[in-house]
């Protein structure tokens, strides 16, 4: 018997393991898998359905089947044995690595030679994968230097039909779906049935690997600053609207001692400007005519004090309607820091936890009046005092089941079958009911039609008129 190990309800612990982290007893390969169009086997794929076939490279062994005395690959391994008991179909290849999980696959164009010395330009699939170097040597030898490649597809889920090319009158099987089983690595000496089909070290994904793990890396990194932000969310708001606080009063400071001199500068500008005039003009100009009682005219140096002190209102009111602006940007500022408090962590455990409370209620207040429901069915029950308790047998043990409506019918169903007589039970009660008004003379029904007969008398004498 197997030693059993049942993992408990703690929360797990888990390792930050970067991007590049890897086993170091593997090394990379880049893998050339398969060209668009037609090829030497007489098989067609379109570059439509490698797209699709390549869904299922992910994953894929990487088998070989090594020759030692050879020093290099053989072909796909396939053996054939004939003994007593029949033919056998052996498989010699043997896994050597795989295309992994997060694999990139590509088209890449590469112009090849044909068998008779042509220049042809071809579109190949193409993906990477691992190889375990540190475990076999003979894996070494492909990332040094490189071996041919042929892949394989799952037979049950190969989907395709012949066809013939009309300009070469050659039969084709036009391939519409399939499903990588596994990449085989081939020898030297071996054909594939992809000229250019190969396994090497990475050369094209090599020009982009370095992008690729900067961006992972960088992706990681942002990881754990997020993670460093939900941990310290409440804290860190509160340090952000303080700083953000800070910034605002500075810039409201800024603004005003900016407009301070601006206006000191116009001022004395203006003075000058006006010294300037005054000097320049006649003195008559300056003369009051009192003989004659007229009204002193306003000198120039008087009516450019009159403008400095409108300007200095219009500055003025300038300088409010920057502060006002200012004291709106805060508003607003506060608002959005108010907005992005509602998403700190500690906001998320508050919520959690009233959830909690609430759930809590909700269980009781159920749980209470599942209580309730339970006795006043226990009650009816008790009420069809005239049953034994094996007529009750099936209502009592399915008492959760049933509701008290079917309760009462089925154990009135079973008053009918019984023929229990309720004429006496009536008679009896009604004596009472007699009695009692009598003796209380203070007291009047003055209901009409009321009957003082229990409901569940009342469903049974109903269901025992309609079975007559």
């Amino acid at each position: 018997m197997m030693h059993q190990s049942i993992a408990t309800i703690s929360s797990p612990e888990f390792i930050n393991l970067q991007p590049l982290d890897i086993n170091p007893l593997m090394s990379k390969c880049e893998i050339k898998v398969l060209y668009v169009g037609e090829n030497r086997n007489h098989s067609y794929i379109t570059k439509d359905v490698a797209a699709d076939m390549a869904k299922t490279l992910r994953g894929a062994p990487i088998v070989g089947y090594y020759k030692e005395e050879k020093e290099d690959f053989a072909d796909h391994g396939e053996q054939v044995i004939f003994d007593d008991e029949g033919i056998k179909f052996n498989c010699l290849t043997k896994p050597y690595g795989f295309v992994s999980p997060d694999a990139q696959v590509w088209f890449q164009e590469f112009e090849d030679t044909d068998d008779f010395g042509n220049k042809v330009t071809r579109e190949y699939l193409m993906t990477t994968g691992y190889l375990w170097t540190g475990q076999y040597e003979e894996a070494q030898r492909v990332i040094e230097k490189g071996n041919n490649q042929s892949m394989e597809l799952d037979e049950a889920t190969l989907d395709g039909h012949w066809s013939t090319d009309v300009k070469n009158g050659m039969d084709f099987f036009i391939i519409n779906d399939a499903i990588f089983s596994k990449l085989c690595i081939l020898g030297e000496d071996v054909e594939p049935c992809f000229e250019g089909a190969s396994v090497t070290a990475p050369q094209v994904s090599s020009s982009f690997s370095k992008v690729d793990n900067d961006f992972k890396q960088t992706l990681y990194t942002m990881m754990q600053d997020l993670k460093f932000a939900l941990e310290e969310g409440g804290k860190n708001m509160e340090e952000n609207k303080e700083i953000q606080e800070e910034t605002v009063v500075e810039e409201e400071e800024n603004k005003e001692e900016t407009i301070v001199e601006e206006e000191s500068e116009n001022s004395m500008d203006e003075e000058t400007t006006s010294v300037e005039e005054s000097v320049e003009e006649e003195t008559p100009v300056t003369e009051f005519n009192q003989e004659d009682g007229e009204e002193e005219t306003p000198s120039e140096e008087e009516s450019s004090e009159e403008e400095d002190e409108v300007k200095e209102e219009e500055n003025a009111d300038e300088i409010e309607e920057a502060i006002a602006d200012t004291e709106e940007d805060v508003e607003e500022t506060s608002e959005e820091v108010e907005v992005n408090e509602e998403f700190s962590l500690e906001d998320y455990n508050n919520l959690k936890a009233s959830y909690s409370e609430l759930e809590e209620k909700y269980n009781e207040l159920l749980e209470f009046k599942n209580a309730v429901e339970l006795k006043e069915k226990e009650d009816l029950i008790n009420g069809f005092y005239m049953l034994n308790e094996e007529d009750k047998k099936d209502v009592r043990e399915n008492i959760n089941k049933y509701t008290k409506d079917e309760i009462e019918a089925k154990l009135s169903v079973i008053c009918v079958r019984n023929k229990v007589n309720f004429d006496s039970e009536d008679k009896a009660e009604n004596k009472d009911n007699t009695e009692e008004e009598n003796s209380a003379v203070t007291t009047f029904n003055i209901k009409e039609n009321e009957s003082s007969i229990p409901a569940w008398i009342s469903a049974c004498i109903n269901t025992q008129n309609s079975e007559k």
